[in-house]
């Protein structure tokens, strides 16, 4: 009898196996990826990760860091427009995203201690006009709060919030589960208790009430502890397959409650990065330790590679589902068109002159792609 195990159709003779592979994978995969959050402060190079796109296409979202701090910077595709938000010295703004309206944007803030350290345990969520007015924190509490995102009507944000913030190892926070604030009364509502590795990639569906993202190496599910009693674990996760749900790698979820996965992926495709179009009628996704390689999911199963970038630090998705793009080795945004997987556009940072050693043959050879990312912002959009 074939059953469904977190997008893998298994018999059910060999489902702890699969578990157990799928485990021991996970964990090589997460020990070897990058996190995906951009942590630096003072960054002497200029670098760029996190990355969206505005409510229209026409423009993209991203954290800038250099030798002077960190902006959230817009970049407008067509005119080559380069503006920022500039946070005060005792904040670092991260992760920005525009509400799909495009009146205001919401993003996290990091306090900076009084030594230059960051505070990553009393990171909040902030929403803040355009235009850059009417700047305001909407969550309270400890948690390092990141990769924030607005509802369709606008009244919340779903966030992950990391419960557990790391003294030393290779990522900074831990302990990751999905939160939503209430826009209009300030409320704030834990709606996962998985204690992720890592989390990210949170967005509405159309219907703001089922929500998607990606979810590393959950800790505990109905009160069992994976590190705790292994076998127990297992056994969980083999049930909540056996019903169609999952709650690692790409998950969807309704409030608190777990639904039904209905994505199906490939065997042994180890699905990364969700990017939901507006609609919710577009799904691309990162295959796992492939390169940056991007499907465009299908339910018939024939997924189709929409482009590529190496070494990827970020990922979005235009609303409409049309342009697909990526941050590469924090030096380049690289533009695709959904429709036909080719490049449209590579945009630089100007230290990647002096950071790619090939970049004048480069250069020659696809002078029709690249362009320059300004060296400074025109325009300071809170000032």
């Amino acid at each position: 009898m074939k059953q469904v195990l977190h997008g893998f159709p298994v018999d059910s003779a060999i489902t702890r196996t699969v578990v157990l592979s799928l485990f021991i994978l996970m964990l090589f995969v997460s020990l070897m990826a990058p996190p995906g959050i951009c942590m630096s402060i003072r960054d002497p190079k200029d670098s760029i990760a996190n990355l969206s796109f505005n409510h229209d296409g026409k423009k993209v979202v991203f954290d800038r860091c250099r030798n002077e701090g960190c902006q959230i910077q817009v970049y407008d595709l067509e005119t080559g427009e380069l503006a920022a938000y500039q946070s005060p010295k005792d904040e670092k703004w991260t992760m920005g995203k525009y509400s799909y309206d495009g009146k205001r944007i919401t993003f996290a803030v990091i306090p900076i201690k009084p030594n230059d350290d960051r505070d990553l345990g009393n990171m909040q969520i902030a929403v803040m006009d355009a235009d850059g007015k009417s700047y305001r924190k909407v969550t309270t509490g400890p948690g390092a709060k990141l990769y924030p995102t607005f509802s369709h009507n606008g009244k919340k944000i779903l966030y992950a919030c990391a419960a557990r913030i790391r003294e030393k190892g290779k990522t900074p926070a831990a302990d990751y589960d999905a939160w939503e604030v209430n826009l209009e009364t300030g409320k704030q509502t834990r709606l996962t208790y998985f204690e992720y590795f890592y989390m990210g990639y949170l967005t509405y569906f159309s219907d703001d009430e089922r929500y998607i993202y990606y979810g590393e190496l959950p800790a505990v599910f109905e009160g069992v502890r994976s590190y705790q009693n292994e076998t127990a674990f297992r056994k969980k996760m083999i049930e909540l397959g056996q019903k169609g749900m999952n709650i690692m790698n790409v998950v969807v979820m309704k409030g608190k409650e777990m639904i039904p996965n209905p994505y199906i992926f490939p065997a042994k495709t180890f699905p990364e990065k969700p990017l939901l179009s507006k609609d919710g009628s577009i799904l691309i996704y990162e295959k796992s330790m492939s390169a940056g390689k991007f499907f465009l999911y299908s339910a018939d199963g024939k997924h189709r590679l929409v482009g590529s970038g190496g070494s990827v630090n970020a990922a979005a998705i235009s609303p409409d589902g049309g342009l697909l793009a990526m941050i590469t080795v924090n030096l380049s945004i690289n533009v695709f068109t959904v429709q036909d997987g080719k490049p449209q556009k590579i945009f630089y940072v100007p230290y990647a002159t002096k950071a790619i050693v090939n970049w004048e043959e480069a250069y020659k050879r696809h002078e029709h792609l690249h362009k320059m990312i300004p060296e400074k912002p025109s325009i300071i959009l809170n000032k």
